[in-house]
């Protein structure tokens, strides 16, 4: 008499749903594409990068962590205004901004961190903010006629996260890979511990640097 061994149990995945708030030309669309592409501590250049269509909303990022699979939804901002079908409950909020753009990280922290705030008060206290500067391979040390740098510094990026009361500071470069693999992973801790009774908040209140 033979038996039939029961079927291996696979765990459901944990859904999350991750707002990505930037204004245009941040460098949202490649950061995205090359999600699929960090594997085991790197990026993988012999996978074509193909360019993300914002308008395809959200998208999804399967990832395996703590011995449990999970699945994030990333709503990217699409336009200059906050004007985009948003969950109603996100659970982690990743505000981006391009390093060599200081308008950019002005709109970062006095119009997409407010518009935040506005929409959900009710999640302000609750969810954790990340800071991510985007395009960190156009980096210089230019400086204009008054001696200030062109592009945004690491300090700056950390003060202005500081000043937001963001959660957490990261700085990457989709295109090159350096330090992509790091801000993935700590993006996905986060927004894995969301879903846990402790939640995705750094302890003490303070910015983490990634």
């Amino acid at each position: 008499m033979s038996t039939t061994p029961p079927p291996a149990y696979t765990p459901t995945a944990v859904e999350t749903d991750i707002l990505l708030l930037g204004s245009p030309d941040s460098g949202k669309s490649t950061f995205l594409a090359r999600l699929p592409q960090v594997r085991s501590g790197k990026l993988s250049p012999s996978t074509p990068l193909k360019p993300i269509d914002l308008e395809s909303r959200p998208f999804t990022f399967s990832v395996s962590l703590f011995r449990r699979p999970y699945t994030f939804h990333i709503w990217p901002s699409t336009g200059t205004l906050f004007l985009d079908p948003f969950p109603d409950q996100p659970r982690f909020v990743i505000i981006v901004y391009d390093i060599s753009s200081r308008v950019s990280l002005h709109n970062a922290r006095y119009y997409w961190r407010k518009q935040f705030s506005l929409h959900y008060d009710e999640l302000e206290h609750t969810t954790p903010v990340m800071l991510l500067g985007l395009k960190r391979d156009l980096r210089t040390n230019e400086r204009d006629e008054m001696g200030k740098f062109v592009c945004v510094m690491p300090e700056e990026g950390l003060q202005a996260a500081q000043e937001m009361r963001c959660d957490r500071y990261a700085e990457c470069s989709a295109l090159t890979g350096e330090l992509l693999w790091e801000a993935v992973e700590d993006i996905t801790k986060v927004a894995a511990s969301t879903t846990t009774e402790q939640g995705g908040l750094s302890e003490g209140g303070g910015c983490y640097i990634m």
